[in-house]
């Protein structure tokens, strides 16, 4: 049993606009799409002339859907005339290397990296650049809270569906629902009188080291999905031994990231790349209650 006070979810500054920031570190300051070329970026397709467009979050590339901006990244040219993502739409989508947060739109916008000859080069693009993919974003954002208002007890159907839309998310963490519900979800988690979600110091510094403050954007959306899969646990399992749920958190933080790092979101963390290996091996529980120092 975990006899010590956990350290509070309600305050770990989770942002879902960093769902998939991470990349490499740059050592010099990339060039914009606009300091790059004579052309901006949007005269690789659509003909547009704009030389604003791409340069920052407030000029993004208008484009419809991540499908549109993978394949317009990946047509980019450089000075020289070379195209290095070769036109292959599954090279624009790892030249992404995150997003800017919202801009005067209410967009999310996404930035990219292309690396030319004469250096990086940045192009910020919206996704949501047409009527179609805003209206969606629109729809989305007008959807009922999966959760309801944090705070506020709810009967047993209601936590139980709670519980298969945590699953749900942490299966698919670069969803547009996970992106836009991760937050709204954390919260929820935190406040709710049906369950008490506390997790084992350990975690705080399972990514990053001891200084809370060295946590990455993406690494803290970890902590977010460990979070929503020990209440889904709790929820489903209310008696169960609470060393239990800490496990189910770190094998389902295991997994986003997993797939955070293979799609080029999140680099290579050394404790989680061994803790991979120890759930491949089907020994998590045995090293987290070894290993996690979660009490009393």
């Amino acid at each position: 049993m975990l006899r010590r006070l956990l350290f509070p979810i309600a305050g770990i500054g989770l942002s879902l606009s960093t769902i998939a920031c991470g990349g490499s570190a740059q050592t010099t300051g990339p060039q914009t799409a606009a300091d790059a070329s004579p052309e901006a970026p949007t005269t690789a397709r659509r003909g547009s002339t704009d030389p604003n467009l791409g340069r920052d979050k407030e000029n993004p590339v208008p484009r419809c859907g991540p499908v549109d901006s993978y394949a317009f990244v990946s047509e980019y040219t450089c000075k020289d005339g070379s195209q290095p993502l070769g036109a292959d739409p599954r090279k624009g989508q790892r030249a992404r290397s995150g997003n800017v947060g919202a801009n005067h739109t209410g967009h999310i916008i996404d930035r990219y990296v292309v690396a030319c000859p004469e250096g990086d080069v940045e192009i910020f693009v919206d996704m949501y650049g047409c009527s179609a993919a805003e209206q969606r974003l629109d729809q989305m954002r007008e959807a009922e809270n999966p959760f309801g208002p944090p705070g506020e007890p709810l009967p047993r159907p209601r936590l139980m569906a709670i519980a298969t839309v945590f699953k749900k998310m942490a299966e698919a963490p670069l969803s547009e629902a996970s992106r836009e519900h991760l937050g709204s979800a954390v919260e929820w988690a935190s406040a709710s009188p049906d369950i008490e979600v506390t997790l084992c110091p350990w975690f705080r510094d399972y990514i990053d080291g001891p200084n809370p403050k060295s946590h990455s954007p993406a690494q803290t959306i970890l902590l977010g999905f460990t979070i929503i899969a020990v209440a889904a646990h709790q929820i489903e399992n209310p008696r169960a031994d609470p060393m239990a749920g800490q496990v189910v958190g770190l094998r389902t933080a295991i997994g986003v990231y997993r797939e955070l790092r293979d799609n080029g979101s999140l680099r290579a963390v050394p404790i989680l790349e061994k803790l991979d290996k120890v759930e491949a091996e089907g020994k998590l529980a045995e090293w987290f209650v070894k290993n996690a120092n979660c009490g009393p």
